[in-house]
């Protein structure tokens, strides 16, 4: 089982790219993509794994879709006053409201339609097309259960009971001091079966390489999760997922998200 993560960025210099590779059956290392985040190098590094685990949006809210055609063609706009439809997605709003009910302050997701993170996400709409027309031969689907999962990695920290309050604090030294906190928490939930020494360095530098090992982390702990549930019932199991396509995989805290025991 071979994963990509990637906290994706609009552009290549901010953008986080790692690999999760076996070592065995039970225990993975983890590896930087070597190139620069760059498009090609995306397509490159994904030639050769079975998953991808993504920190960007996958798509646009329906009805802020349904209105911009609308307006296109010269139709009535179809949108409310209130434009929460137009700005998140029910899976925006179901973490949003699964943050509130578990009392975890991390900050709500971006809208895609009305914030930068769209560039982001046009980014990401072409790595999409690229990975159908040189690797997948057809489009993933955008709910994480083919070889795309969207994630968002403060709430998968969060939904880990990991502390990542001021890992992106402008406060370089604050942010630093945050991210150690992170990694060594991580690190102490799995190091039986990832190794994180090849880059524990770069994640404490960055927060870009940090946010991309959750990633990956949470599509290896959703595969396992799915795999194990397939052994132990005939029925089909999803991943564990928030809406229709975060994943939060609660799992990965303990052993039993990457071993089944």
């Amino acid at each position: 089982m071979r994963i990509l993560g990637v906290d994706l960025a609009a552009q290549a210099k901010k953008t986080g790219a790692v690999l999760l590779l076996p070592v065995d059956d039970r225990r993975w290392q983890v590896k930087e993509v070597e190139d620069s985040a760059t498009d090609d190098a995306l397509v490159a590094a994904a030639t050769s794994v079975d998953a991808i685990g993504v920190d960007s949006p996958l798509g646009w809210p329906v009805a802020f879709v349904d209105a911009v055609t609308a307006h296109r063609d010269l139709s009535p706009w179809p949108g409310l006053p209130d434009r929460a439809t137009l700005t998140h997605r029910d899976t925006d709003r179901a973490v949003t409201e699964l943050l509130r009910r578990k009392q975890i302050r991390i900050r709500p997701p971006l809208s895609v339609s009305a914030n930068t993170l769209g560039s982001v996400a046009m980014r990401c709409a072409l790595l999409q097309r690229r990975w159908l027309d040189d690797i997948w031969g057809m489009s993933a689907p955008r709910d994480g259960t083919g070889p795309l999962v969207e994630v968002y990695p403060a709430a998968a920290l969060a939904a880990w009971m990991i502390d990542c309050k001021d890992y992106k604090s402008p406060d370089r030294d604050k942010a630093r001091e945050a991210r150690e906190g992170v990694v060594a928490a991580i690190d102490a939930s799995i190091s039986d079966h990832v190794d994180l020494a090849p880059v524990h360095d770069r994640c404490v530098q960055s927060d870009h390489v940090l946010d991309a090992i959750v990633c990956a982390l949470v599509v290896l702990a959703s595969m396992v999760a799915v795999r194990m549930s397939q052994r132990s019932s005939s029925a089909r199991t999803q991943p564990s997922r928030v809406g229709s396509t975060f994943h939060l995989n609660h799992s990965t805290r303990s052993q039993r998200g990457l071993d089944g025991s």
